[in-house]
């Protein structure tokens, strides 16, 4: 009796007789495809007090009519509806199916398998369901079925915190197998990209203690969040027994990357260098994005409100920023260059998901995916940035261990002749001394030019600098590449000679240093005749202290100078055993 109604429902529908006869969508046929879009033959029923049971439903089926506007998708609705779909299975023996609904937030579906009027069998799937809980331990809201040869029919009861996003589809055992594993797989990339990222900003966060590179991190963990709860991966392994988590937590992530992305824009784009009121807007939104979290974790903020927010906070932070990247565009800087790439990419996706929330796309495989792929790629984009931020934290320790490595020169070494000065000589003197024993001497001489001052008062002062860069000069080339030569002030040098093997080498070596200013020097143009008088101590046998040889050396070469100059004395621990020699 049942069947001849609905046959007769039906014709007069056909025959434009019935209000809406359109409404009536023809049975699917269920045959050997191993996937068979729903959609076309879906009728929906509005059930705005959430009271109808089943067997009213059944019992009132002419209510239901064909969706009008985007297919698989009804767009923004709390309204709790109803969906039939009649099935012609054409086969001699019952087929096993797997009804999909690929739009895993919806929060509940009840899903009724129905024949001449009789509830065969009921499934319970959602994210509002824990995994163990549903029809199928899936990724996907899936139910397995065993339909019968002939006419029946599915009623799914279908509620959802903010839009009915619905692509439905009757696949084989097989296809659904092979359905989700391209789907895992595709997520799997993207997560594992998502994973790189956030492993990469954390260690640089860690060792270059560089704030940014967290804002980063929590950014990519705010938008992996949203992936692994919108496409379902969250619930199918990370949190089956909670399904509060998987209600909640994809606008929590969002609020995670807009706050942490705020703080990220402001930083890497300097903007608080171009304009404080764009500076000051972003700061508010980072500290309503936090908020909002807040409130969320605490339950005074509900799923739509809280994606309202987000969405809102989102759009503040976009066209704030875009103006900021633009400006360091055209001022030529890369940054503003990646930022601005990033966002674009990144648009093409917000808008598709934005889109599919609001009924105004068909969501699909790819038109579901094309977000997660966009963030990527925004992420990759903004990873460049902070390379060129890695890049600039490393010339700028370059540009400072210069900078003290120069304060640290200047400060131990003549700014005249470029060789040591007396801080400089004391560090070498001391290193030496470590090393200093019976058969490794180090010596010190002490000397100064004989004649200097006449020189320097005749030909001024410019030759008389000229004469003592070229007397260092003069000194070092009878030295080895190791061996100290330092400027004291005035025309007073020091030569620093270490590893000598006894008293004797040291006196022939002082005597060398004499005889080579014998020949005149040649500077600025003058014929300078200057010579040298020096005095000398070894360590250890004259002293253990930079202070105690330089004493008995200046002692030396004081008594040097009282005998005319041009001498080389030795300052032994009484002066004794002073051999000089006289030009």
């Amino acid at each position: 009796m049942t069947g001849l109604v609905r046959h007769l429902l039906l014709l007069i529908g056909l025959l434009g007789l019935l209000p809406g006869g359109s409404a009536w969508a023809q049975p699917l046929a269920v045959d050997d495809r191993p996937a068979i879009a729903v959609w076309p033959g879906v009728t929906v029923w509005a059930d705005a007090d959430a009271a109808l049971g089943v067997d009213e439903v059944l019992a009132q089926a002419q209510r239901f009519a064909r969706p009008q506007g985007t297919p698989s998708n009804l767009g923004r609705s709390t309204q709790l509806a109803w969906l039939r779909i009649p099935l012609q299975v054409q086969a001699d023996s019952a087929q096993r199916r797997v009804l999909e609904i690929d739009y895993p937030t919806l929060n509940q579906v009840d899903l009724y398998v129905v024949r001449d009027g009789r509830v065969l069998s009921h499934h319970r799937m959602g994210s509002g369901t824990k995994l163990s809980e549903r029809a199928l331990s899936a990724r996907a809201l899936a139910a397995p079925l065993l339909l019968a040869p002939g006419a029946s029919e599915l009623l799914l009861r279908v509620q959802s915190h903010t839009s009915l996003v619905l692509p439905m589809t009757l696949r084989t055992q097989e296809d659904f197998t092979r359905y989700e594993s391209r789907v895992q797989l595709v997520q799997g990339i993207v997560l594992g990209l998502a994973l790189c990222m956030l492993l990469y900003s954390l260690a640089h966060w860690v060792s270059l203690r560089d704030r940014v590179f967290l804002d980063y991190a929590l950014l990519v963990l705010g938008n992996t969040l949203f992936s692994l709860t919108y496409f379902g991966i969250g619930s199918q392994y990370l949190w089956s027994a909670w399904p509060h988590l998987a209600t909640n937590l994809a606008p929590m992530g969002i609020m995670v990357a807009v706050a942490a992305g705020a703080r990220f824009v402001r930083t890497t784009l300097a903007v608080q260098d171009i304009s404080r009121p764009i500076d000051r807007i972003l700061r508010a939104a980072t500290a309503a994005a936090m908020l909002g979290l807040a409130a969320t974790l605490s339950g005074l903020l509900d799923y739509r409100s809280a994606q309202t927010l987000v969405t809102v906070l989102g759009i503040v932070v976009t066209f704030s920023a875009l103006p900021m990247a633009a400006i360091r565009t055209y001022r030529g800087d890369p940054v503003g260059v990646y930022m601005l790439i990033g966002w674009a990419v990144y648009a093409i996706g917000a808008l598709t998901t934005a889109g599919i929330l609001r009924g105004l796309v068909e969501p699909g495989f790819w038109t579901q995916h094309v977000y997660p792929f966009s963030t990527v790629f925004e992420m990759s984009a903004w990873m460049a940035v902070l390379g060129l931020r890695v890049q600039a934290i490393h010339r700028n320790a370059d540009r400072a261990r210069v900078e003290s490595e120069t304060l640290r020169t200047m400060a131990h070494t003549d700014v005249l002749t470029g060789l040591p000065n007396r801080r400089g000589l004391s560090l070498h003197i001391q290193a030496a001394l470590r090393r200093a024993g019976s058969h490794n001497m180090l010596a010190v001489y002490l000397m100064d030019l004989d004649n200097f001052k006449p020189v320097n008062d005749r030909y001024g002062h410019d030759v008389g600098d000229a004469l003592l860069v070229a007397a260092g000069k003069r000194l070092q080339a009878q030295l080895r590449s190791h061996d100290v030569v330092a400027r004291l002030g005035g025309d007073e040098f020091v030569v620093l000679v270490s590893g000598l093997a006894d008293e004797a080498v040291a006196r022939t070596l002082g005597q060398k240093l004499v005889a080579a200013f014998e020949p005149p020097f040649e500077v600025a143009g003058q014929r300078c005749a200057v010579g040298l008088t020096v005095g000398y101590a070894l360590a250890p046998l004259d002293g253990h202290s930079a202070e105690e040889l330089l004493r008995r050396a200046d002692a030396a070469m004081y008594a040097g100078k009282q005998q005319a100059g041009q001498h080389l004395n030795r300052g032994g621990r009484a002066m004794v055993d002073v051999s000089s020699i006289t030009a």
